[in-house]
């Protein structure tokens, strides 16, 4: 789903003739840089008080936790410590409340950019009538979405983070000069939500780095076929081979870059 919404909403502002760019922010430790206490306001705000907050609360606070290393020589591990901050991974609630910790990020570019927001993969789109107008939309998102970060207890992974200006191949290149190039890198592709996406939107870098996982998983399957029954051959398949080739395929498959 928001793959689509992403997609859907460069093409339509293509189509429309308007000048399009992505900012694809990646956070850096995002589930264990939740504040608890700003996590238990917002609780609150969404209507969660008394003894249901409460709970909540009991449930985040004194959460020990240490780190175990073992080696060939013996295990090594760190005292027990209480986590002053985070919520805990792989669990029922952790993904919930990090959704519900980021529930009003939205709201504060919705008039000028809209986001796609998927966990801790977080990506807006602005789109303008023209480079000039584009910049400055730009220059205004990164600045309230870094006070936004900041106030949350957030940090940007700086490397990570990126902008791409969506174009049709026959538009006019026009690169953009926005006022924070030290702290957004200006890139033709990136990897979002497992696809490898371009500013051309035709899917050559995913499906060429997608053919030699492919290709991979055709020799686990010759190799093995001499070895198991067709159940087993049809497990490693579908494990290897089909999750892969049918992972978004509604976007990519009907791409001439084969």
């Amino acid at each position: 789903m928001q793959f689509f919404s992403l997609t859907n909403t460069i093409l339509s502002s293509l189509n429309k003739k308007q000048v399009v760019a992505g900012l694809f922010y990646d956070l850096s430790k995002a589930f264990d840089s939740i504040n608890h206490s700003v996590l238990l306001q917002k609780l609150s705000y969404y209507g969660v008080r008394g003894i249901y907050l409460n709970w909540f609360e009991s449930y985040l606070t004194n959460r020990q936790q240490k780190v175990i290393i073992s080696t060939n020589g013996g295990n090594y591990s760190s005292n027990w410590e209480t986590a002053t901050s985070g919520v805990p991974q792989g669990s029922v609630l952790g993904s919930l409340l990090f959704l519900i910790y980021m529930n009003d990020f939205p709201y504060i570019i919705h008039q000028i950019a809209k986001p796609v927001i998927y966990a801790d993969d977080t990506s807006i789109l602005v789109h303008a009538a023209n480079v000039l107008e584009l910049q400055v939309k730009i220059d205004d998102s990164i600045y309230q979405i870094n006070e936004w970060f900041l106030v949350n207890g957030l940090t940007l992974n700086l490397d990570k983070t990126n902008i791409i200006k969506f174009s049709s191949k026959k538009s006019k290149e026009e690169h953009i000069h926005f006022r924070y190039p030290n702290i957004i890198k200006e890139t033709d592709s990136l990897k979002f939500l497992g696809l490898e996406l371009d500013k051309f939107l035709n899917w050559k870098n995913h499906i060429d780095k997608l053919l030699p996982k492919l290709s991979s998983a055709c020799f686990a399957v010759r190799s093995m076929s001499s070895h198991c029954n067709i159940t087993t051959i049809k497990m490693i398949y579908f494990a290897y081979f089909h999750s892969l080739l049918e992972y978004n395929i509604a976007f990519w498959g009907n791409s001439t870059e084969w």
